[in-house]
């Protein structure tokens, strides 16, 4: 038997081959009318636009990110900064000013100043990946490295939806059918939460200093004399 496919990898990948409208055909006439209908208003509809989140207090304003990147203020919105602050906060990095500088240089280094906030690569690399649960199809470029952590693979995705579920009462089933394509645009730092807090980088920061951090969060010490530049920057903005 073949492997499980996700019906949006098969929708994407569609080209009107023999074999795929013939497995289209065969799966609807598998459903109901009423599962039919529902999927046409489903796939019809584009709901409305959620309203513009209104500016939270925190430590992550505009004013902040333009300091640290040289991007201007107007960059940064409400939903990045709420989500920023969030992040910090959830995972108690908000009380050390120490260990948010050496996180945040590393978050500026893995996305080159907030500017990439998905994979530059295609992510085919990832395909097969099992220690990062990348197991079906397409999940390689499906979870590539996702926010300014570069949060990567179906597991870690996982984790971030279920966190969200158990934590905030969102479940949004787009973040694993989607993936980082979403994500990135929605949780790109609430998605970070989980890893951070199962791999305790706030007690590392505390505890080891700046270069444990960023082996940490890299595994190695690529980029360091980059994250370095970033760090220092951070400190001389984020007092």
């Amino acid at each position: 038997m073949a492997n499980p496919i996700q019906l949006t990898d098969a929708a994407r990948f569609y080209k009107q081959e023999p074999q795929q409208v013939s497995a289209f055909e065969w799966l609807q006439l598998q459903q109901t009318s009423e599962t039919m209908a529902e999927f046409a208003e489903r796939y019809r509809d584009k709901p409305p636009a959620p309203p513009a989140p209104e500016p939270q207090t925190g430590y992550i304003t505009p004013e902040l990110m333009q300091g640290i990147t040289a991007h201007p203020a107007s960059s940064f919105d409400a939903a990045f900064c709420n989500d920023f602050n969030d992040m910090l906060e959830s995972t108690g990095f908000d009380q050390h000013l120490d260990a948010m500088q050496m996180l945040i240089s590393n978050l500026c280094h893995e996305s080159c100043g907030f500017r990439y906030m998905k994979e530059i690569d295609s992510g085919e690399y990832l395909n097969g990946r099992k220690d990062l649960g990348n197991v079906l199809p397409g999940d390689g470029p499906r979870f590539r490295g996702c926010g300014p952590l570069q949060v990567t693979g179906r597991n870690h995705h996982q984790s971030a939806s279920d966190w969200l579920r158990d934590h905030r009462g969102i479940d949004d089933g787009k973040i694993m059918d989607l993936g980082t394509d979403y994500s990135a645009d929605h949780y790109a730092f609430t998605i970070a939460i989980p890893w951070l807090l199962n791999n305790d980088l706030l007690t590392v920061c505390l505890h080891q200093g700046f270069e444990a951090c960023c082996v940490k969060i890299n595994g190695g010490y690529n980029g360091y004399e980059d994250r370095c530049i970033w760090y220092s920057k951070c400190k001389l903005v984020m007092t």
